[in-house]
């Protein structure tokens, strides 16, 4: 359960971490990364948590060298009962998004 000073504040959430590696030779600006989620059979769309209280921050505001790796905590919005997540992640404009399903347990 999100606090009382999270966005949206006070709901149910599935917490998890996101790994981003730079395997290019360029500097990845991880300020552009965007992570959406969606949950159960239907797809019905998903907030994003933001609660500094449990770290979860929202994006890096950072750079990423060529051969680093940073791990973000994120958390999205999934009522109780709901146990079917996907999780798409997108370092930034130009790269592919990842797509990741399953049950939450």
């Amino acid at each position: 359960m999100s606090s009382e000073y999270a966005t949206p504040e006070k709901i149910p959430y599935a917490r998890f971490t996101v790994k981003v590696k730079n395997s290019g030779t360029k500097t990845l600006d991880t300020t552009l990364l965007t992570v959406n989620c969606s949950y159960g059979k239907d797809g019905r769309s998903s907030e994003s948590v933001f609660d500094s209280d449990t770290g979860l921050d929202g994006t890096p505001q950072t750079k990423l060298l060529a051969g680093r790796s940073i791990s973000v905590p994120w958390g999205c919005e999934l009522p109780k009962g709901e146990k079917l997540i996907q999780i798409e992640v997108a370092p930034d404009f130009d790269s592919e998004t990842a797509i990741f399903t399953g049950p939450v347990t």
